[in-house]
C-alpha cells in the first residue's frame, strides 16, 4: 500500500494513530519532527529519489548534505511558492 492510498484511508484521523498501522505511524512521525503537512510529505514521497530520501531522513548530515538536501527542496519542492 503506498503512502497515497494510506492517506486516502485515514485521512479523517489524527497522524499518531497507533491504529494507522506501522508505515503510517512512520508517516506521522515524519510530518512531526519535519515540520511539513501532508501535502509537502506527499510532494516529496512522489519526486524524491531513494537518495535524496536518504538525505531527508538523515539525522547526521554533513554540510554538504545539508546543502544537497536544500537544493533539492527549492528546485523540486518549492518551485511555486
Amino acid at each position: 500500500m503506498t503512502r497515497l492510498e494510506r492517506k486516502s484511508n485515514f485521512q479523517e484521523k489524527d497522524s499518531m494513530d497507533p491504529g494507522r498501522g506501522i508505515f503510517g505511524l512512520m508517516d506521522g512521525v515524519m510530518m512531526k519532527v519535519f515540520r511539513i503537512n501532508d501535502d509537502e510529505l506527499d510532494k516529496i514521497c512522489e519526486l524524491a529519489t531513494d537518495d535524496e530520501l536518504e538525505l531527508f531522513t538523515k539525522e547526521d548530515r554533513t554540510i554538504t548534505e545539508s546543502k544537497q538536501l536544500l537544493t533539492f527542496l527549492k528546485e523540486k519542492i518549492y518551485v511555486n511558492e
